[in-house]
């Protein structure tokens, strides 16, 4: 079967190369705006035409969303400009660098950004600041640019600001970089004849999958990108798909953030025969595929939302918008015509909302409040999009439960901390609970699975009703699964009827451990002689807001901070227990049901955080 024509145009045939004079000329001025479609070269030619432009040793951070587009970005303008990677290009995430003296171009995630206002508030060493994919329109991106916008007000009048994007309503930003010029480039795009799903019987998406790859490796010539939500449903469709795969002389290839360097280049990069390449909402970002003529859309994507089971940001599966579905649709027309498999209705995709809402507006305040705070910027912040005044106020609460803030809304010591660890203040400060308890590697175990899917199997039968446990009862649902996952770590399967394992979300919770217990590698430990205690009481410093007291006479009836009752459900195995956390609730009522559960010793609650008071309500139904 023959290869794919998928050559690339050369740099100076991107539509950016017309506009890249006018681009620079712009960010002298102070800040500028660039516009322009995916493929067209902004995120390739606008950093180095403004780190050319810059005097040495004045550096360039250009800012990706993702870890995945920040390697790979870095590595194709080093070789572009005939480098090595690490030398005068390179590149930092959370937990990988590669980076030299002699780097003056550094493709960073956001979050490294933020950090290194926390270290370096002036970002002395940086001429300019790139912010690219800026219509993906993160909590973490908007904070950034109101950063950038305030520091150039105050410290830094020389700093250049350019903001890159392909999608986006470009005045608002420009407005609040100061009226800075808009720079737009036309990208030149094949048609792409969009295919929507028949209504019919329900079906499994791999099953969706396979039938819509099929069609597109017969009826189309080049490369197959299927866009899905995340690495399990990768995973599941890349089973299907390896006879498919096989029988066409094609190779399946996976695109997604936690793989290897090299496993990603190997999904980029041209490999002789015709790929089906497998990705996140990664390849809606600045990576490009060449020779793509044919997209599988799934629709689906997981978007960072407020859980009300945890009061963390959890990745939820939802319907992507009309803009996402353009966008992806868009990959099968870089090169040559296309088509794109849509996996659900037109009906349906007219009733999608026509663009994502801002993280701003929906998203969990806290760990940005606390960065601000830590900033000392947390007062009439330039926001593109101001948060709810609720969410703020909701934001603000939390932080003074878990310590980080007193009561007059100044940052405490400790909150210092929390910020310096890159993750949700909550979960910062149970790891934080566990060094100091002396249990540190199973507060990072906790956290993961709070933070991620949970790996424990539970059947649709068992979403409320009683579970058997063979008449087992527990202090701490949490204790019990961070043991079965140290337990599964050691043996590499688990063989426990009472919690069965998804091994592939265990795993992918365990990765996710170690990376917590490292970022909190250099906290002071203690030793311990009960380590199922220590991880409890680490627990209540994260959950202080979720202390309940069991009713009188109740085994699983209970009465919330602030008043709501709350109910032990029955897949808990905690029981009869006079204090306990509601850690992962269901909100969703009037009374909140408590999944998982700990038990909290009365000895514990000492300090401020407990206060007695008494409260005069009013009920203007019972008029009493």
């Amino acid at each position: 079967m023959n290869e794919p024509n998928s050559k690339l145009p050369s740099l100076a045939e991107l539509p950016v190369a017309g506009v890249l004079g006018e681009a620079v000329a712009a960010s002298r001025g102070g800040a500028a705006v660039v516009t322009a479609p995916p493929g067209s070269g902004k995120t390739l030619l606008v950093p180095a035409a403004v780190l050319d432009d810059l005097p040495a040793p004045m550096q360039v951070l250009l800012v990706q969303p993702r870890r995945l587009a920040a390697r790979a970005v870095a590595h194709t303008i080093a070789r572009l400009r005939g480098g090595e990677l690490g030398a005068e290009v390179g590149y930092q995430e959370r937990l990988a660098s590669c980076l030299s003296r002699d780097t003056r171009l550094i493709v960073a995630t956001t979050g490294i950004l933020l950090r290194r206002l926390l270290d370096d508030i002036a970002l002395e060493r940086f001429g300019c600041v790139m912010l690219d994919e800026f219509h993906e329109r993160t909590l973490e991106m908007d904070l950034a640019l109101g950063m950038l916008v305030r520091l150039r007000q105050t410290l830094r009048p020389d700093l250049r600001i350019v903001v890159m994007s392909a999608t986006l309503a470009a005045e608002p930003v420009a407005r609040a970089l100061g009226g800075c010029p808009v720079i737009s480039a036309e990208g030149r795009t094949y048609p792409v004849d969009v295919r929507y799903l028949r209504r019919g019987a329900p079906r499994e998406l791999e099953e969706q999958v396979v039938d819509a790859v099929d069609q597109a490796v017969r009826q189309s010539p080049g490369h197959v990108l299927a866009s899905l939500p995340g690495v399990g449903e990768i995973r599941q469709c890349q089973r299907a798909l390896e006879p498919l795969a096989a029988r066409h002389e094609c190779e399946l290839a996976p695109l997604y953030g936690e793989l290897s360097l090299p496993q990603q280049e190997r999904a980029l990069a041209e490999v002789g025969r015709r790929k089906i390449v497998l990705a996140t909402n990664v390849a809606e970002t600045s990576l490009t595929i060449p020779g793509v003529t044919a997209v599988v859309d799934s629709g689906l994507a997981r978007q960072m939302r407020v859980a009300a089971a945890t009061g963390l940001p959890r990745l939820e599966l939802v319907p992507i918008s009309q803009a996402s579905a353009d966008q992806r649709a868009g990959r099968a027309g870089r090169t040559a015509p296309g088509v794109c498999w849509r996996l659900w209705t037109e009906a349906a995709h007219n009733a999608r909302p026509a663009a994502e809402t801002p993280e701003a507006l929906r998203g969990d305040l806290a760990g940005p409040l606390l960065a601000l705070l830590a900033w000392g910027e947390a007062r009439d912040f330039p926001w593109l999009d101001a948060p709810p005044a609720e969410a703020l106020a909701q934001a603000q609460r939390q932080l003074q439960w878990l310590g980080a803030v007193d009561d007059r809304q100044r940052i405490t010591p400790l909150g210092q901390q929390l910020a310096r660890l890159p993750a949700h203040p909550r979960l910062a400060r149970l790891l934080l609970a566990g060094a100091e308890q002396g249990v540190l590697a199973e507060a990072a175990l906790a956290a993961a699975l709070l933070s991620d899917r949970d790996p424990f199997r539970v059947g649709p039968h068992e979403s409320r009703g009683p579970r058997d446990y063979g008449g087992v009862r527990s202090r701490s649902d949490v204790v019990d699964r961070v043991a079965a996952l140290a337990a599964f770590r050691a043996a590499g399967r688990s063989d426990d009827a009472h919690w069965p394992l998804h091994e592939g979300a265990a795993r992918h919770v365990l990765r996710a451990a170690d990376q917590l217990a490292r970022l909190a590698g250099d906290a002071p430990a203690a030793a311990v002689d009960d380590a199922d205690a220590a991880l409890r009481r680490a627990l209540l410093a994260a959950f202080p807001d979720r202390l309940a007291r069991l009713r009188a006479g109740s085994q699983d009836r209970g009465l919330l901070v602030g008043g709501r009752g709350v109910r032990i459900d029955g897949r808990s195995r905690v029981r009869g227990e006079p204090l306990f956390l509601a850690i992962d609730v269901d909100d969703g009522g009037g009374e909140v049901r408590a999944r998982v559960v700990s038990a909290v010793e009365r000895e514990w609650l000492v300090g401020p955080p407990l206060r007695t008071t008494e409260e005069l309500l009013y009920n203007p139904t019972r008029r009493q």
